[in-house]
């Protein structure tokens, strides 16, 4: 069977030129990176439905006839079944909520994204529609018509677990999960099923389509940061310049952010410039003057709000849970 590292060479992506693993960044020519300018404008906390990233496990995208089919089947262990319309989940109410959703496998900023999502959360539109699974069925099976299946505690109910049918103001895009995906608070974007068919409330777990392939069934987002601007290998001039980039660490958010200009041995504070809080990245900006010519490899590393430092701990994420290191940006100073 193979694994999910030689899966994801066949996977959609967007905005990425590889999948959703660490770039890699100590190959190529630095030189034909672009020169970075000193621009001190902060990064935008919603990314447009155009560039938000996206990764499936194959090609699929919905039809138009599907779509106009679509029901979610609503089933539990004893028998009970509910169906439901696209039409009928709305009409029970949604709110807006901004979340960011981010790719277990991913070493850098390319593979994740924050957007206002239109949701329901999952608990309510059981209560609404009167679904109620006996109290012994302790997990939630999610079918996606793209073949993806996934288990998920009945314990995530209560922490905001939610489907969502709109995006950024507009209906869910057809490849971004059209017409329903799931909001997984704490959880990477492996557990947030796009496209879905199906939820049955079971009693006994089973192993879903990238945890049959070794990946982490908790999949729980470690504490995360990442550069964003200026691109790898930058020219810069000793007048210095702006590096921006995010940070993440789920529900427990982020409290702080820090860049090291001399490969880890001393830190200074970036500065917050988006506090995104629970749920939501955290945007950051540090202002770099060198010394003098020559390269220099920035590192970044975050600390969430519970108190949890990024550690740097791994070059390769070999427990296929999430990559615990601290991202690098190589600068070219002329």
């Amino acid at each position: 069977m193979p694994t999910r590292r030689e899966l994801l060479g066949g996977l959609t992506v967007a905005a990425a030129a590889t999948a959703c693993l660490p770039a890699p960044k100590k190959s190529g020519s630095a030189s034909v990176a672009p020169a970075a300018t000193d621009d001190d404008t902060a990064l935008e906390p919603i990314v447009s439905n155009e560039d938000f990233y996206r990764v499936s496990i194959n090609s699929y995208v919905p039809d138009a006839a599907w779509l106009a089919a679509w029901t979610l089947t609503l089933s539990d262990d004893d028998g009970n079944v509910v169906v439901l319309t696209l039409d009928e989940l709305r009409a029970l109410g949604g709110s807006e909520q901004e979340r960011t959703l981010s790719c277990i496998g991913s070493g850098s900023g390319v593979t994740s994204g924050n957007a206002m999502w239109t949701a329901r959360r999952l608990d309510d539109i059981f209560e609404d529609v009167g679904f109620a699974p006996d109290e012994r069925l302790q997990w939630l099976r999610f079918y996606a018509a793209d073949g993806f299946y996934t288990d998920l505690p009945r314990s995530d109910l209560a922490n905001g677990l939610a489907l969502a049918w709109g995006m950024n103001g507009v209906d869910l895009p057809a490849n971004h999960g059209a017409p329903l995906r799931a909001l997984v608070p704490a959880r990477y974007g492996m557990k947030n099923p796009k496209w879905i068919e199906r939820i049955e409330v079971v009693e006994t777990f089973a192993l879903g389509f990238w945890e049959t392939r070794g990946w982490s069934q908790d999949a729980e987002y470690l504490v995360a940061s990442w550069f964003k601007e200026p691109g790898y290998g930058a020219a810069v001039t000793t007048e210095g310049t702006w590096v921006k980039g995010l940070a993440f660490a789920g529900e427990r958010g982020i409290s702080r952010v820090e860049v090291s200009t001399d490969n880890g041995t001393t830190w200074a504070d970036a500065e917050i410039t988006y506090e995104g809080g629970a749920g939501v990245w955290t945007l950051w900006r540090f202002h770099f003057v060198p010394l003098f010519a020559g390269s220099y490899t920035l590192r970044v590393r975050a600390t969430s709000a519970d108190g949890e430092v990024q550690q740097q701990l791994e070059d390769y994420d070999a427990d296929l849970d999430g990559l615990e290191a601290w991202d690098q940006l190589l600068l070219q100073v002329e």
